[in-house]
């Protein structure tokens, strides 16, 4: 075997027998193209086959045509490689090399076609050459697959008028799949596909086969350069990759006697975790049939009884595969006359617990190591063992039970339609999204829904496959229910359940209840708590809380928390105890006013921070200095403004008044945050004083205290260096006063473009950098994050955007003003500490990042707590300039 080069565009050849280097890059290779290759490097029964590699298939688009000749060559060279392998002759009308092409991108990309198959079948007698299969029957299938994959994917016809003509003949014969067809039936389905690709085509169906597969390698690799997939390429910053590789490989007929099959075998059940062999096959078919929904699929188990022998083998293979790769396998089959072929292998689909229970049974049997077992698990799933869970001490029975696909609890009212869980999602009211089976169309639903059941489906069923992303409760197959869509509501043995009415899902058991049911929240323990171990044991980057109330704080070193990284002093004003005087000092006409309200609120103050370092027991707690404009304390309606007016004595139109003063065309860009302190020191006087003296008074108590004050939104070095010595004289009063010394650090939040660009000055005066990325984000995209709902959805499903910034931090625009604060703040002051906080703090992609960038910490909600912390640790072991166990 040799890498194709540059000067000669060679094919790469892979067979069991040719013992590839598994060096070899999915970026040279594609995905699929390194998996087949390692494949056969194991001696797996891998179907042979040859790669046309990324950077050849690259030259050839770039060449615009110029080079088709030579990858005609390529493809010439290939195919007599495979010829001699498999002692068939491509394009031989008698029996013919058949041919599939597979598409295998470096990434994950979106408009990626779908393997053709059959390539080099006779389109005038496919009987005939597929005649050592036994049956006529096959021949015209195979026809048919052909020219609709052909059709779809080469020349962009419609998949779904080839599927109208295939379910037109099914009716008239009366049956419900294809490989019930009689061969005549067989016939006039592929007949009728040809003359369909004609008329829409407008030409007929290529005839000789090396023009069929060298127009559908040209096909291939123009999609790469479809305006969806470069725009996604660019997006993620990989529009150096050269393009796709493609898979070409001898065709395995599943479509034979009872002796041929497909399936897919894993070595794990995705819903538990549980080490016992998991999946499907059906007799008869190809791997497509399996998730075509019009056969039902025969449990793996049942393989054992009907195919012993292929069944052992599977088994063989998979210990061994699952060993190599150290992950648990799920992997695709064709059995072709009673052989077995290894079509494809990839890390098994899984639920949040069973990728613990794998990952800690992979590392107790020393298949992985602790490292490899943390890359194991998605740190987002780590949210489904936060999840509630349903009491049912005290529920009725349940009304019907499903199949459990996606674990959890949910409880809404029932909607049978997505447009109407959009609805109620806008008014804050929770939804169970009911169907016979979901498609893609029903996105919008699913995405806002709490629960999802479905009447049909199975495990690998789209609700499936998609509540399991988005960690969602997900019931499939609750084949009791009977929905009528006419008049909105669904029968379940006789008992009617209408649009919004109440109903309660299990997705670890796959029940459902009438009613609301209570839901209890999980603790983190056991397996959990063991795989958080070795994050925190890995792990650089530290992890903190945003926390405003000691509840919060509590509840954050629950969660693992190593400080508060952000408590934001203006919800504490909101406290029925404290909203009045607070008004009070807005309304005051002068600083004298103003100040005696804020001594009624010092104690109030102090005795917050206080309940904070208390808990936190010498934890960093990064205080952020009173932030909102003042007209978001003061009430917006007439008959509350009334009210306030009359407990505190004072005329409406006094407070209508102050409320007109204070109102702000863009008030998240206006009066706010360190602006305010500028134009009323007083406010972040008190704030400090009651920062300090708490400290003190919790420092005598015995505990260890480590206060850390913030200043938000600045924008100037000359901002913080006016701010940070108002802040220093009081810390002196305090000093001075208690005799006590605490510790401190003043820092600043970086929440404005300009103050990220003008780290260098800043950092003079700043102990501490916290990136406040919610802001930041707003101001850098100009996009008002209480408005995005008009336009953001539009925006990612056109693919401008690919992920919500909100949700994920941009990496290539915010995160590169993160970056150079980063960079240039450390240049003016090596000893500064830098983190982040906002809900980017807890999402594992920006997590990842923020390690990247040499943060010291990030700071979330207590409930992302572990999410971040078992991101931070993946982070550290996938840096290659982490330690070795």
């Amino acid at each position: 075997m040799s890498n194709p080069s540059s000067e000669t565009l060679s094919p790469l050849l892979f067979h069991s027998q040719s013992g590839q280097p598994e060096s070899l890059s999915e970026q040279l290779l594609g995905m699929k193209g390194a998996s087949l290759v390692k494949l056969a490097s194991l001696g797996a029964p891998v179907p042979p086959g040859f790669i046309l590699a990324t950077d050849l298939c690259a030259r050839v688009s770039a060449s615009n045509g110029d080079l088709h000749g030579a990858i005609s060559d390529a493809i010439g060279k290939g195919l007599s490689q495979l010829e001699e392998l498999s002692g068939l002759k491509f394009g031989d009308p008698a029996d013919p090399l058949l041919i599939s092409l597979r598409y295998s991108s470096p990434l994950p990309v979106p408009n990626q076609p779908q393997t053709v198959l059959y390539l080099g079948l006779s389109v005038t007698a496919p009987d005939k050459a597929c005649a050592r299969h036994g049956q006529s029957r096959v021949g015209w299938d195979a026809l048919f697959r052909l020219v609709r994959n052909f059709g779809t994917e080469v020349n962009g016809l419609s998949r779904f008028e080839f599927d109208d003509i295939l379910s037109t003949v099914l009716d008239e014969e009366m049956v419900e799949s294809q490989h019930e067809l009689s061969a005549e039936a067989a016939e006039k389905v592929a007949r009728s596909a040809l003359e369909h690709y004609r008329q829409q085509a407008g030409r007929e169906f290529p005839q000789d086969p090396r023009s069929q597969l060298e127009e559908a390698v040209m096909a291939f690799i123009s999609r790469w350069h479809s305006a969806r997939t470069r725009a996604y390429v660019w997006e993620q910053g990989l529009d150096d990759l050269p393009g796709p590789a493609l898979v070409v490989q001898q065709m395995i007929v599943g479509t034979g006697d009872k002796a041929s099959l497909a399936g897919r075998f894993s070595t794990h059940v995705p819903g538990s975790g549980e080490r016992r062999p998991h999946g499907q096959f059906l007799q008869s078919a190809q791997g497509v049939d399996l998730t075509a929904g019009l056969r039902m699929t025969e449990s793996i188990a049942r393989l054992e009884k009907t195919h012993p022998e292929t069944y052992s083998q599977l088994q063989d293979w998979a210990e061994k595969l699952m060993a190599h790769f150290k992950d648990a396998l799920d992997i695709q089959f064709t059995v072709e006359e009673g052989k077995l072929w290894l079509l494809h292998s990839r890390p098994s689909s899984r639920t949040a617990r069973a990728s613990l229970k794998i990952a800690l049974e992979l590392a107790d049997k020393g298949i992985c190591t602790e490292r490899e077992a943390l890359r194991l698990i998605n740190p987002n799933v780590v949210e489904e063992f936060l999840h509630p869970v349903l009491d049912k001490h005290h529920a009725e029975g349940p009304l019907t039970k499903g199949l459990p696909a996606s674990p959890g609890s949910a409880v809404g009212q029932v909607v049978f339609f997505a447009e109407h869980a959009v609805e109620l999602a806008a008014k804050g009211i929770r939804t169970i999204l009911v169907r016979h089976e979901t498609t893609p169309e029903d996105i919008d639903g699913l995405k806002v829904a709490d629960g999802i059941v479905t009447v049909h489906g199975g495990l690998t069923s789209h609700a499936a496959v998609v509540a399991r992303g988005m960690g969602k409760c997900c019931v499939v197959g609750a084949g009791e229910i009977t929905v009528n869509y006419h008049i909105n509501d669904m029968n379940i043995k006789g008992r009617t359940v209408s649009r919004n009415d109440w109903i309660s899902i299990d997705g670890n058991t796959g029940e459902i209840f009438l009613g609301q049911l209570p839901q209890v929240q999980p603790k983190l323990e056991g397996g959990m708590a063991r795989v958080l171990e070795w994050a925190d044991k890995y792990r650089r980057l530290g992890v903190r809380a945003n926390a405003d109330t000691a509840e919060d704080a509590e509840r954050a070193v629950e969660m693992g928390a190593g400080g508060i990284g952000l408590c934001r002093t203006e919800h504490m004003f909101f406290e029925i105890d404290r909203i009045p005087v607070f008004r009070k000092m807005i309304l005051a006409q002068d600083e004298k006013g103003r100040s005696e309200a804020l001594v009624e609120l010092l104690p109030l103050q102090r005795e917050d921070f206080a309940g904070l370092l208390r808990v936190m027991d010498g934890r960093p707690v990064t205080i952020r200095l009173l932030d909102p404009p003042l007209h978001e304390f003061l009430p917006r309606g007439i008959r509350s403004q009334s009210r306030m007016a009359k407990a505190m004595g004072v005329p409406v139109e006094e407070v209508q008044r102050r409320i007109e003063h204070l109102n702000e065309n863009n008030p998240m860009m206006g009066h706010r945050g360190c602006r305010l302190a500028v134009t009323y020191p007083e406010i972040y006087a008190m704030q400090v004083r009651a920062i300090m003296e708490a400290s003190v008074i919790v420092k005598r108590e015995g505990k260890k205290v480590c206060p850390e004050i913030m200043v938000p939104l600045i924008s100037s070095p000359r901002e913080l260096r006016v701010l940070r010595e108002q802040i220093e004289k009081v810390i002196q009063d305090v000093r001075q006063e208690t005799g006590e010394d605490v510790p401190v650090k003043i820092g600043t939040m970086i929440e404005t473009p300009r103050a990220a660009v003008n780290s260098r000055a800043i950092a003079h005066w700043a102990d501490f950098y916290s990136f406040g990325t919610n802001d930041l984000t707003q101001m850098g995209f100009g996009f008002s994050r209480d408005d995005t709902g008009v336009f953001l959805p539009a925006y990612l499903e056109q693919n401008i955007l690919d992920i919500d910034p909100f949700i994920q931090l941009d990496k290539h625009g915010i995160g590169r003003m993160v970056d150079i604060a980063v960079q240039d703040g450390r240049k003016s002051n090596p000893d500064i500490k830098l983190g982040i906080c906002g809900e980017h703090g807890g999402e594992p992609e920006s997590v990842k990042f923020c390690h990247g960038l040499g943060l010291d910490y990030v700071s979330c909600s207590p409930f992302r707590i572990p999410v971040a912390r078992l991101a931070a640790g993946q982070a550290a072991v996938d840096d290659p300039g982490s330690e070795n166990d």
